[in-house]
């Protein structure tokens, strides 16, 4: 049974501190004969985390999210959830504590409802995204103190959980000029953790890979330029934390039609609250707002400068002109909204939202 909540690294035995007596050549010999097997690559797994070793042996465990909106609405919770599942059954809970707009200040005080409640044996932890908002004035060293404090009250309570560290995926545009430190509060992520001895799972490498190599399947997966939809976390996110988790690659995420980030931003989307549906008014509305959030100097167009993508600027500016014009910015929104709309009648239903999961249009330039 599924079960999604939303709500010590190894002693390594040297040489060095063997006793020093005279070595067996057959005894050494065998030692790096271990050292070699073990050096070579696992075809259907990695180097496994301390979660999937535990699994592997039979144990009970309890996985905690803890962060922002990418971890809230990211549809990429679940699909490990399903793997784990698959591969697991019945042996792993998943529990879903991050929330929307948090911050490391918010992880602090949520601590313990949180997380320390569901008494985890892994932890992956990211905040770097959101206090990294320019008006919210925080320092890094200060989010890095709150980083150090989650960490440590996790350990009080439990000295041998699992903590993993994440940098989550490229924002552009409005979501980035303000950001304007993100980099730096990125790196204080890496920092930790190689300070710390933990893992760090960095998406970010593939996404801006992605960035460069196809924007427009970028800007799909990405639509409101900052949070994954289903498949941005399914052929991005996804597969790299499977890796990086040391799973089987032949669990199939897939499985999981969880499409958390649509059916938020389709929520936020509806101008009357009181219709659950969102109409073709609401949808195009709704990233009207975003393009405007965008075209900082309010010149009706987005240029290098706010873009902060050069390849996806690029990539959208049809007429070539140096800027992106509003029906430009639409070229991937556009045509969701038909692709959503199963019945042509102008507005998405609460039916229409529960198959999201269908694979969603990436624009095609010809």
């Amino acid at each position: 049974m599924l079960r999604v909540f939303h709500d010590h690294p190894f002693k390594i035995c040297t040489l060095s501190k063997m006793k020093r007596t005279t070595m067996n050549p057959f005894f050494l010999l065998s030692i790096a004969s271990v050292m070699m097997l073990t050096a070579l690559p696992l075809s259907a797994k990695q180097a496994s985390t301390q979660l999937v070793r535990n699994l592997d042996a039979g144990k009970q465990q309890t996985l905690v999210t803890f962060g922002t909106s990418l971890t809230a609405v990211g549809a990429w919770v679940d699909q490990i959830a399903t793997v784990l599942n698959q591969q697991y059954p019945g042996q792993c809970t998943v529990i879903n504590g991050a929330q929307g707009g948090a911050n490391s200040d918010w992880g602090v005080k949520s601590l313990d409802e949180k997380v320390l409640k569901h008494k985890p044996d892994t932890v992956l932890i990211e905040f770097a995204v959101n206090d990294a908002v320019s008006k919210r004035n925080t320092s890094v060293e200060h989010a890095r103190n709150n980083l150090n404090q989650i960490i440590d009250r996790i350990l009080a309570q439990n000295p041998q959980c699992e903590i993993i560290l994440q940098v989550m995926n490229v924002p552009v545009a409005h979501t980035r000029t303000g950001r304007t430190k993100l980099d730096a509060f990125n790196q204080m992520y890496r920092d930790v953790a190689k300070e710390r001895d933990y893992q760090l799972i960095d998406h970010w490498p593939n996404w801006k890979k992605l960035l460069n190599e196809d924007p427009l399947r970028f800007h799909t997966y990405n639509p409101d330029t900052i949070h994954p939809v289903r498949d941005g976390a399914l052929n991005v996110i996804t597969p790299h934390l499977i890796k990086e988790l040391g799973l089987a690659t032949t669990g199939h995420p897939e499985k999981s039609t969880d499409t958390p980030c649509w059916n938020y931003l389709l929520h936020v989307a509806r101008q009357d609250k009181k219709n659950p549906d969102t109409t073709r008014a609401d949808y195009d509305t709704y990233w009207e707002k975003s393009f405007s959030m965008s075209d900082l100097n309010k010149d009706g167009s987005v240029d290098a400068d706010e873009m902060q993508a050069d390849s996806l600027l690029k990539a959208l500016d049809t007429d070539q002109n140096g800027t992106v014009s509003l029906g430009e910015w639409l070229i991937v929104q556009a045509p969701q909204f038909k692709a959503f709309d199963k019945d042509n009648n102008g507005s998405i239903d609460k039916k229409e939202k529960t198959q999201l999961a269908g694979r969603a249009a990436v624009p095609v330039r010809e």
